[in-house]
């Protein structure tokens, strides 16, 4: 299947970025009218092994990788010309954009978009897996309906898996923001701490910490790690600001902050308190405990609609409720902060029983917790998904002939890229849980039945 009988790009209002090997266009949906990012990257121009080894890299990275300030990606194609990469939209543009517009942002401002990056940071490094290349330009904004910034990193093409207390030799980055230890090819995840470092450092005082005039004297200048933080533009940041920029440029690595120790500052946790809507996150509160999607098509079609076809203000709702209960932001829920978070609105043992019962049926992949994905899946309204227009839609998607049936290959084409590790038996009881007829096929109205059950 090609790009162009997928997403339609007449629609497309220009190029929205240009790279040295790629544009960023505006494309929609042609079947469901979702209007999403598309990064085109040209073959030709990837004319090196290294070159293309970032490019899988990128998109095998961002496989692994679900959370709420981490770029999404949806899929991916190629012909014989160009690879497509079809992402979230952002509305924003980048934050090295917004950085050049402002000067420099108020420390309310910084705490806000930096906590949302080492969120992502943290979330990334739990996983094993460190970017390497935190810079303004890889840092999308998207602008709520309230005004504010949902912060996005993105281009992971330059990531690696590491194992705890690897250390690790390849030059990856850009220098500005390069460590010191990257320079010298023995460095680990705590990299990003101080490209993030150099980020904050930025975002206060408008200026980067470590200067020159040619790239060789950038370079002698983060080596001997010497920046100030006593010039005039620095008389005004307060002390917890300071003390934050100061650990993350900790020359030292073993004495740097982590991700962790720093979404615990002081300055990112006293500095900028999110308010919450509490009926909101009770609304969806109540929509994760009377969650039910037994079936694994039920769930997969979830899973599409509810990336694809929710508003941007429920999407933004549901983020909302996420980081409430997130209380460590770390991209992930676990069962004690959800009970934590249930305890505020009931007593101890109907949580407790309610928690259990969230988790038995939202950990979809029995990690043995929820990540972001499952929770738009769970908390989302229900009612307003099993519409009948979007499930034509769904449908539609998984029949990919278009004869009005859907086969247990066609499940295989539009779910195997997303779910690996699993038998052919798989497919074949995702079809007998919903076939009635037993015809080994998926009708319509076996589809369309299947999906009312959720709301009844």
């Amino acid at each position: 299947m090609t790009i162009n009988l997928v997403y339609d790009q007449r629609q497309c209002q220009g190029v929205l970025g240009v790279g040295a090997f790629s544009q960023v266009r505006k494309v929609t949906h042609r079947k469901t009218r979702a209007i999403r990012a598309m990064k085109v990257i040209s073959k030709s121009r990837l004319s090196t092994t290294e070159l293309q080894q970032n490019f899988i890299n990128e998109i095998n990275v961002y496989k692994q990788l679900d959370h709420p300030h981490i770029l999404k990606l949806y899929e991916f194609y190629q012909d014989e010309k160009n690879f497509y990469i079809i992402i979230e939209l952002c509305t924003g543009g980048e934050l090295f954009d917004k950085i050049i517009e402002k000067g420099s942002f108020s420390e309310k401002e910084a705490s806000y978009v930096m906590k949302q990056i080492m969120s992502a940071v943290l979330y990334a490094h739990n996983q094993n897996i460190v970017h390497r290349d935190l810079k303004p330009e890889n840092v999308l904004l998207d602008i709520t309906s309230q005004g504010n910034y949902n912060v996005k990193v993105v281009d992971w093409g330059t990531a690696k898996i590491f194992s705890p207390n690897q250390q690790i030799n390849e030059k990856f980055g850009t220098l500005y923001y390069m460590a010191p230890e990257v320079l010298k090819r023995n460095y680990n995840e705590k990299c990003d701490i101080w490209s993030c470092g150099v980020i904050l450092y930025i975002l206060l005082s408008g200026m980067p910490p470590f200067g020159g005039k040619t790239d060789l004297e950038i370079q002698k200048s983060i080596t001997y790690g010497k920046y100030t933080l006593d010039s005039d533009v620095w008389n005004s940041v307060s002390a917890h600001a300071k003390d934050l920029v100061s650990q993350m440029l900790q020359y030292d690595v073993q004495k740097r902050l982590s991700a962790k120790q720093v979404l615990e500052h002081p300055f990112l946790q006293l500095q900028h308190q999110e308010k919450v809507d509490k009926q909101i996150v009770q609304c969806r509160l109540k929509n994760l405990v009377n969650f039910r999607a037994e079936q694994k098509l039920q769930q997969a079609t979830l899973m599409f609609i509810g990336t694809t076809m929710i508003s941007k203000e429920e999407k933004n709702q549901l983020m909302q409720a996420f980081k409430e209960m997130d209380q460590n932001g770390d991209g992930i829920l676990t069962k004690e902060e959800i009970l934590e978070t249930y305890k505020k609105y009931m007593d101890d043992e109907t949580a407790c029983q309610e928690v259990q019962k969230i988790m038995d049926l939202v950990d979809m992949d029995g990690s043995g917790t929820i990540d972001y994905t499952e929770f738009i899946i769970a908390t989302m309204d229900r009612k307003k998904a099993v519409q009948k227009e979007k499930l034509k839609e769904a449908f539609q998607i998984f029949d990919k002939d278009g004869n009005g049936f859907i086969s247990e290959q066609e499940i295989k084409d539009v779910l195997g890229p997303s779910i690996t590790g699993i038998d052919e038996k798989y497919w074949m009881n995702m079809i007998k849980e919903i076939d009635k007829n037993g015809d080994g096929q998926i009708s319509y109205e076996e589809f369309c039945a299947m999906m009312m059950k959720i709301i009844q």
